[in-house]
């Protein structure tokens, strides 16, 4: 089977650019530094095709390699960046459906800046990419108990910053 490598990363390009963007966006909050991480994970992706072992899909691979190189970023910077949430990227839900004032919606995602780095990646792929817990655990390497064990924290930490009103409903607003 001949597989022209560089058509099929083409491809995933054109399938994931959006998802791998807003992940990457939502991560590190640096519109000006996304689209060369976006390029990184797929230029990866490319040089590391032949170690894919197609256990998990090519979503999830690729969500894995994006989030080394946004973890290394993170160490990098070691200060939280704040995002200003505009509409740049369409998502699998409408933010606007569960959030009137665009405020509460900036309080929000300023508070997830404010998470850990492993908090932030469990709420921005669940609540967000809106992965299932087993497609976590792969993108992350860990267990699906401890995927759920630390999305429970990283909503109760948000709940506690009290960065919305009702804290109580960080998971509807999601």
């Amino acid at each position: 089977m001949n597989i022209d490598k560089r058509q099929l990363v083409m491809e995933w390009y054109e399938l994931y650019y959006e998802d791998i963007y807003r992940f990457i966006l939502f991560m590190i909050g640096d519109k000006q530094c996304c689209e060369d991480f976006v390029h990184d994970t797929f230029v990866r992706a490319y040089t590391a095709y032949d170690r894919f072992d197609h256990r998990s899909s090519i979503k999830t691979w690729l969500f894995s390699i994006a989030k080394h190189l946004v973890l290394d970023e993170i160490r990098k910077r070691k200060r939280n960046r704040f995002i200003s949430f505009d509409r740049e990227i369409s998502s699998s839900f409408n933010l606007e459906q569960y959030i009137e004032n665009k405020e509460s919606v900036n309080q929000l995602f300023t508070a997830i800046q404010k998470l850990k780095p492993n908090y932030r990646l469990v709420i921005i792929l669940k609540k967000v990419e809106e992965c299932s817990t087993k497609e976590i655990a792969r993108i992350l390497d860990w267990s699906e108990a401890k995927v759920r064990k630390t999305l429970s924290r990283a909503l109760q930490s948000l709940r506690k910053k009290n960065a919305i009103e009702g804290g109580e409903h960080v998971e509807q607003t999601l």
